[in-house]
């Protein structure tokens, strides 16, 4: 018993240290258990012979009658088989897998490994995963002059500065994409080159930018000039809005280095910079180009102000020469005539050049805004227009009016530049009142402007508004009525049936002050007393924060569609009008005068404040209401439920 327990073990412990290869290493394929593998990685090929004759002969002490196998090969014989029939013919046949290149079984395979084919394990192991990869040290760059403090700059430092600028432009782009210029003078040379986008997901068609550079001679003291040439596919507004922006980023960038106390080669990172602000940069120039082409459709013409201010110190600048020539002439007319006398022409020429400044100055104003700016402005807000959209303008106009005196409101129907006299239904102060309509279209939102005496504006019904559209497809104006907020308006053209829409979400009144005139400021401020701010703005509460008799913890109105008025609540709308009620659609919050879409139980959009009382509840209601018991209300049976509930002495140790 003793000697058959010995060979048991004996047995057992040659299993365990006959350990298979792995297949994936020995093949020299990547193995993804690495280390925690628990077959066999041999790294070298005398080691695994070396272990296959080991095991081979470990195998032959243990089980002699199977030493002699055909090839000599242990490994990968077919094992042992009691079944006579079979172990035959499957020595006879040779495993197609193995001829192909790679057994999947391996020495465990019953066909026949022919020795012709050399097995697996003996395949000799890549270099790539035998060996790890050795991280190869870093190779030492060579020293490259790219920045200079200033205090070391000198005129030699300067001129191998730029000189290696111009060593590395003309290193960087071929001779395709390099054509070098010298002015006439030959003092100045440009380069200009082709700068192509990088971005696999470049989203234009045109796909590389030309730049025409050059440097001064005192680089990079000075930032390098930069001019994008015309005569490409670029269009000339887009071109334009590139060369403003890189002109800004290298003077912040030359800026920057000269607090830092630095000079540095800029040629290199603007072109890093260009690369990856290149489509940021195309998309801000097509919007202006957009904006310039439906100008235009439009029969309108933007001309910025600088341009404007530009042409009038042009014109003061030659009536000046004009007036400096006449005083020169008439002073030496004098000093011929006269001879002691000096001529008082110069004092007249001071006094013309004032006045045409003063000329110039009240041409710019009066350019710059055709209507001046005076009384209450009416904006709309979120105003928008559809493609075929081109202008608005209110023929007829509706408005809510506040009483200052008694702050009863009433409505008032206002055409274009007529005034209107009304009075108070309940003082019997009188209300004067005109409307001056503005243009409205893709660029602005002003509807006009409102002169007022003893009232202040309170709303504008919008749906009981006449407004003139211009369709820009055929340039023709039709008549457009009945618009709700937030609702977009759609309608065809009269003319060419085109689609035109108008969309607006609330209306904002602004008082602006009147401008101090030289001759009165006592006088406008007299009268700004007696003007007071509009009832609704933006941004401060409602009368009352929105409640009304009716309501006093509804701190909101409510739009009605069937008037387009606003009123506190049904029931102050059925007390002032005589149609049937519809459901409100829009509210306007009683705590920041935010105009939103009807939403029951849900916070302002703009200040977050609550309009109901529908999350302060204090009762239960079936757990959707308040839970805390400490503040529900006395009188909810949910309060003090479970309060007298018996509870074991081995529950309460628990919960402790």
């Amino acid at each position: 018993m003793e000697n058959g327990e010995g060979e048991k073990t004996g047995e057992s412990k040659l299993v365990s240290q006959k350990q298979q290869l792995c297949r994936f290493f020995s093949q020299g394929r990547h193995c993804n258990f690495g280390k925690k593998c628990r077959f066999l990685h041999v790294r070298d090929d005398a080691k695994a012979h070396e272990k296959k004759t080991v095991t081979t002969s470990s195998q032959s002490d243990v089980t002699p009658s199977h030493s002699e196998v055909p090839g000599g090969d242990v490994e990968h014989r077919p094992p042992p088989i009691n079944n006579s029939r079979v172990a035959p013919a499957a020595g006879r046949r040779p495993c197609r897998y193995f001829i192909s290149g790679h057994c999947t079984m391996e020495d465990r395979c019953r066909f026949w490994h022919p020795p012709q084919f050399p097995p697996a394990d003996n395949q000799p192991v890549s270099e790539n995963y035998a060996r790890p990869a050795q991280r190869m040290p870093p190779v030492p760059r060579p020293d490259i002059l790219q920045e200079v403090k200033l205090c070391d700059l000198t005129e030699d430092v300067t001129k191998q500065l730029r000189d290696k600028e111009i060593k590395q432009l003309k290193k960087r782009f071929p001779k395709d994409q390099l054509i070098v210029q010298e002015r006439s003078d030959g003092v100045v040379t440009y380069y200009r080159v082709a700068v192509e986008a990088t971005d696999p997901d470049w989203p234009f068609d045109l796909k590389e930018i030309d730049i025409m550079v050059s440097f001064p001679d005192n680089y990079p003291q000075e930032i390098f000039t930069l001019d994008i040439p015309l005569d490409q596919d670029l269009p000339p507004v887009m071109a334009r809005h590139v060369q403003q922006a890189s002109c800004e980023w290298l003077q912040a960038k030359h800026a920057t280095n000269q607090l830092l106390g630095k000079v540095e080669l800029l040629f290199r990172p603007f072109l890093r910079w260009l690369d990856r602000s290149l489509e940021r940069l195309f998309t801000e120039g097509a919007r202006q180009l957009k904006k310039d082409i439906d100008l235009e459709k439009a029969g309108l013409q933007f001309i910025p102000y600088q341009e404007l201010q530009a042409t009038v110190c042009e014109k003061s600048e030659d009536a000046e020469e004009d007036s400096s020539d006449e005083g020169k002439v008439e002073k030496t007319d004098e000093r011929t005539v006269e001879g002691v006398q000096e001529a008082p022409g110069c004092d007249d020429g001071q006094q013309q050049q004032q006045e045409e400044e003063e000329e110039a100055s009240r041409l710019v104003e009066n350019i710059k805004i055709s209507d001046p700016r005076r009384g209450t402005e009416v904006k709309l807000l979120g105003l928008r227009f559809g493609e075929n959209t081109a202008t608005v303008v209110a023929q007829q106009i509706t408005v809510c009016l506040q009483c200052n005196r008694c702050k009863v409101t009433a409505d008032l129907t206002l055409t274009g530049r007529t005034t209107c006299t009304a009075q108070c239904e309940k003082c019997s102060a009188s209300i004067n009142a005109a409307f001056r309509p503005c243009m409205l279209h893709h660029y602005s939102d002003v509807l006009g402007y409102l002169d007022l005496h003893n009232a202040t504006p309170a709303d504008l019904v919008l749906q009981d508004c006449e407004l003139t559209v211009g369709c820009l497809s055929c340039s023709q104006e039709g008549p457009v009525q009945n618009i709700s907020y937030g609702q977009t308006k759609e309608f065809n053209c009269e003319h060419c049936h085109s689609k035109l829409s108008i969309l607006a979400d609330s209306t904002r009144f602004q008082y602006i002050q009147p401008r101090a005139n030289k001759t009165g400021p006592s006088a406008c401020a007299g009268n700004y007393k007696s003007i007071r701010d509009p009832a609704v703005q933006k941004g401060k509460p409602l009368p009352e924060k929105g409640t009304c008799k009716h309501y006093k913890q509804s701190h909101r109105w409510l739009r009605f569609p069937c008037c387009g008025r606003m009123y506190p609540c049904d029931a102050c709308h059925d007390e002032d009008q005589d149609h049937p009620m519809e459901l409100a659609t829009r509210m306007i919050c009683g705590y920041c005068a935010k105009e939103q879409p009807y939403g029951n139980g849900k916070p302002c959009i703009s200040c977050g404040s609550m309009m109901t009382r529908g999350a302060r509840t204090s009762h239960w209601e079936g757990g959707l209401g308040c839970r805390n018991k400490a503040k529900m209300g006395r009188n909810d049976r949910q309060k003090y439920a479970n309060t007298n509930k018996t509870v074991s002495r081995k529950a309460s140790s628990d919960k402790k």
